[in-house]
């Protein structure tokens, strides 16, 4: 049996990852919190084997959780949940004792099969849906941007151009949510795993001027 502690602010999502959870055999969820320090008690009092941990949340961050559980070799194997992806924060929560990094938006099963690998002592890190960093592409295989739909495209030259999610979706009319799919959808077609990787091939496609 797998025992998980599952630390969101999000009632809606805590709701949802413990429904989701409590359906599968061979998990249970043994405590739900809305905090880091709940996070911590939890960890202490119930000694988990894995603890889902949201970054972004009150009294005590997950970088917090993080650090306070690596100072006290606390014997629990986390998973950091984050609503986006970004390469400088996943390389942050490895280093702090992640174990496992998961993007929110991508389907249950991909959490599910997470729990799973990290419990068994897998490394698990989401780059948009393969888990744990691929190896690197032979040099003959090429992601033509002309691959991309015209606001895929589009979304992709204001993602190079800086923006945050939030921006792009306000510069657009379309929901995050919306533009965080395009962005998913970007990231498959064209072979790429960060905003900064995404931004050379953007800059590299760019008509050379004379």
């Amino acid at each position: 049996m797998i025992n998980i502690v599952i630390a969101d602010d999000h009632p809606i999502v805590l709701a949802g990852l413990g429904q989701l959870i409590r359906g599968q055999a061979g998990m249970q969820v043994v405590a739900t919190c809305v905090n880091g320090t709940e996070a911590l008690q939890a960890v202490r009092a119930r000694r988990p084997d894995v603890l889902l941990l949201d970054i972004n949340m009150p009294k005590l961050d997950g970088f917090g959780v993080l650090r306070t559980l690596a100072n006290e070799r606390a014997d629990v194997r986390t998973i950091v949940l984050t609503a986006e992806l970004d390469s400088a924060a996943v390389g942050a929560a490895r280093l702090a004792g992640a174990r496992g990094v998961v993007l929110k938006e991508l389907s249950p099963q991909h959490v599910l099969d997470c729990i799973r690998s990290v419990h068994a002592g897998t490394e698990w890190i989401e780059f948009l849906g393969r888990a744990n960093p691929a190896p690197k592409k032979p040099a003959q295989q090429h992601h033509d941007n002309t691959e991309l739909t015209p606001r895929e495209r589009e979304l992709a030259t204001l993602v190079a151009s800086g923006l945050r999610n939030r921006e792009i979706a306000m510069r657009l009319g379309i929901s995050e949510g919306t533009a965080k799919l395009h962005l998913y959808n970007v990231y498959k077609k064209l072979g790429v795993s960060s905003r900064v990787e995404l931004a050379i091939r953007m800059q590299g496609a760019q008509p050379a001027t004379t």
